[in-house]
């Protein structure tokens, strides 16, 4: 699939750089510096990372387009990270692709260096061809072909329609989504309307991985609604997305059923809907204060601490990358533009049950001309896990997660 990306991409370009008037590239380099501190569990009896680490990030990506006119694009991405940081923690932290790496027929070796066992290395330098992708867009359609950004739903927090390649809540970097393999087509349908169709054909082009999905998007009334239904994995799942204005606020309903097995093993008692429902409203003072607000229900969670530990390997996690363990969530966050070239923010996201929290204070620079420097937290609040007997108990959610203070700069050419 690699070198069918490649040709595809290339078989775009022209032929050389005389010919290259609709050729442009451009990209970021971002570095990351975090002061991590591993989440504890108490009485357990064998070492483990205690205390602060340093750790850094860094990730240069190249991308590069090309319009040939007459509707014909065509876009690439690549991307190169270093990640560093001690022995012991890179142990109990090792890194992983992320969940687009899920959907792609074949991809380059993760590792550059060390080329295996990477994941737990102190020191890994990783590679990411992100996209690889052409567009043709006649007047009737819009037809993707290739390694492309899907995301689907309109919530702030936690989207249920969107089980392809989602951001976990919390994830510093979240400009570009991870790429995945697939053929789109768009279409218009009557006024304000749109049919979106794609194909994502699976690792190794195994049925059994690939995944399919149709949506539909009008305007009905004062209401945006978008309708989805799609088959991954051998599930099935229907979901809708509704928005509208109502005096200054925007309001937003996602949710989503998944009937699991419905093209394989049917499991009927691991069939699950999820729903966020919220709202957000921008306050006029301090130029501008965006504030947000929703609650989530995830059917695939479970109803206590108890039940944390044997999520892992129900279809939801597994395939679906549901990762919230618990079910029912309250969500906020604020933001606000302090100055011309200053912005902060702040979200937190609430377990309900068990009571534990997720805050994620942030504040950034706008240095210089496409240069950002921000500085924020990951701040879990919740009773660590307990070692007994023979196994990790659970106290709370969030008492699972690790802590963080980070700065950032950001250079984007």
């Amino acid at each position: 699939m690699i070198k069918l990306l490649a040709a595809l991409a290339l078989a775009a370009l022209p032929p050389c750089p005389a010919a290259a008037g609709g050729f442009s590239a451009g990209g970021s380099l971002k570095t990351y510096l975090y002061s991590l501190e591993p989440a504890g569990i108490r009485n357990y009896p064998l070492p483990r990372p205690d205390g602060a680490y340093a750790v850094t990030e860094n990730k240069f990506r190249l991308r590069t387009s090309w319009d040939g006119g007459a509707g014909l694009k065509a876009e690439g991405a690549y991307e190169l990270a270093f990640t560093g940081r001690q022995r012991e923690l890179a142990k109990a932290r090792p890194l992983s692709p992320g969940a687009g790496g899920n959907w792609r027929v074949s991809d380059l070796a993760l590792f550059l260096s060390p080329s295996s066992g990477g994941g737990a290395a102190p020191a890994a330098l990783a590679q990411n061809l992100d996209r690889a992708f052409i567009t043709w867009s006649p007047a009737a359609f819009d037809f993707y072909a290739g390694r492309q950004a899907l995301a689907f739903g309109s919530a702030r927090a936690v989207n249920p329609t969107d089980v392809l390649a989602p951001y976990p809540y919390g994830t510093i970097d979240s400009e570009e989504r991870r790429g995945v393999d697939a053929l789109r087509l768009k279409l218009p349908w009557r006024e304000m309307g749109e049919l979106d169709a794609g194909w994502l054909p699976g690792r190794r082009w195994s049925a059994d991985s690939g995944a399919g999905f149709l949506r539909g998007k009008r305007t009905l009334g004062l209401w945006d609604v978008t309708l989805l239904s799609a088959v991954f994995r051998g599930h099935l799942l229907a979901g809708a997305d509704l928005e509208r204005r109502l005096g200054g606020a925007m309001l937003r309903l996602e949710a989503a059923q998944a009937w699991v097995g419905s093209f394989s093993d049917r499991s009927p008692k691991q069939d699950f809907f999820r729903l966020s429902a919220g709202g957000e409203y921008l306050f006029s003072p301090l130029g501008g204060l965006d504030t947000w607000l929703e609650y989530h229900y995830n059917g695939a969670g479970a109803a206590g601490t108890g039940g944390y530990a044997s999520r892992a390997a129900r279809a939801a996690y597994r395939d679906a990358n549901v990762y919230l363990l618990g079910r029912h969530y309250l969500s906020g966050g604020a933001g606000v533009r302090l100055s011309p070239l200053v912005s902060a923010g702040a979200s937190l996201m609430v377990n309900l049950r068990d009571r534990s929290f997720y805050a994620l204070p942030s504040v950034e620079w706008n240095a210089a001309s496409d240069l950002y420097l921000s500085v924020g937290a990951l701040l879990p609040s919740g009773p660590g896990p307990v070692f007994s007997g023979a196994r990790i108990a659970a106290s709370s959610e969030f008492g699972l997660y690790d802590k963080a203070l980070y700065a950032s700069a950001r250079l984007y050419f």
